[in-house]
């Protein structure tokens, strides 16, 4: 089964242009004879980079209110038109979404893993547990919903957003369900993905999918003042996530990535169920060598 990774950088704040620039590479990947496409966190309409270089935290900042009003503005509803056009895209392919989106909640937002099934249907959105550092100030505490498997031909395919795949806990859920295949979603940068992309592979003897995002401060340049006031900040930044996407399999070898700093582009790999099985042949974490009957995850 062929997998596909998009790197790529959205339009910033702009869940519309954002899909459709991501659309063109979910076609591409089908194109290729992808099955499973996945893409980096909260791809659509953005990571919210400017958190850390602006002065998020200071109480009642109205540059910052305006900025969450825009970003609130272009997250996605899960029974709105941009979901429902992967749906189409899905079934008329067969082929699995499994990506980053904002996904608007009442006037909460939230960090989510989408996954859309073969057959174009929402199997499963995982929102995550608990946002990192300045992500507070943003979004939403997820829940436990989505943390689960979904099956594929080459068996269970899970996904986690970002630090959640530093939390043992959060994998060990996954393997409980005898995860094979992982999509691991961030904002993207290699020093986040080198390590984890290869520890998680090891210890799950599981194909692992890491897919990040690209963010320049040019990228901040066809925002407006009146939607985002720390337009002209951002752009005077420079680079600020460069990529970092990787494919690992069950050996810990990465077999694809990272693409050169900053290049927007789709890694490939074939993944199997065969290679998986071999490997746990001495050691089987989502499996009896994890003894589920001593050890287990209870879900709230």
């Amino acid at each position: 089964m062929k997998v596909a990774v998009i790197q790529m950088s959205p339009v910033f704040l702009d869940k519309k242009a954002s899909w459709e620039k991501l659309k063109e590479l979910v076609l591409e990947a089908i194109g290729e004879g992808a099955s499973v496409i996945t893409w980096g966190e909260t791809l659509i309409p953005g990571y919210p980079v400017w958190m850390g270089l602006t002065d998020s935290s200071r109480w009642d900042n109205p540059d910052q209110k305006r900025a969450y009003a825009t970003y609130a503005r272009e997250a996605v509803r899960l029974d709105g038109s941009i979901v429902e056009e992967m749906r189409k895209i899905s079934l008329e392919n067969g082929v699995m979404l499994m990506g980053g989106i904002l996904e608007g909640g009442g006037s909460s937002v939230y960090a989510t893993l989408l996954t859309i099934g073969f057959e174009g249907e929402i199997l499963g959105r995982h929102r995550k547990i608990k946002p990192t550092f300045d992500e507070r100030l943003l979004w939403a505490d997820g829940d436990t919903e989505g943390l689960r498997t979904y099956e594929t031909p080459e068996g269970p395919i899970g996904g986690l957003n970002c630090w959640e795949n530093w939390i043992p806990l959060t994998r060990a859920a996954l393997h409980q369900e005898g995860e094979m295949i992982h999509v691991a979603v961030w904002p993207g940068s290699f020093s986040l993905t080198k390590d984890i992309t290869r520890f998680m592979a090891l210890e799950g003897r599981s194909w692992i999918l890491s897919a990040c995002g690209v963010y320049r401060g040019e990228d901040f340049g066809h925002l407006s003042l009146d939607d985002f006031p720390m337009r002209d900040e951002m752009m005077s930044v420079g680079g600020i996530h460069s990529g970092g996407s990787l494919i690992a399999n069950p050996i810990g070898e990465i077999i694809a990535g990272p693409l050169p700093d900053y290049e927007e582009g789709i890694l490939y790999a074939d993944v199997d169920r065969r290679t998986v099985l071999e490997e746990r042949q001495n050691f089987d974490y989502s499996g009896h060598y994890g003894r589920p009957d001593l050890l287990r995850v209870i879900r709230s």
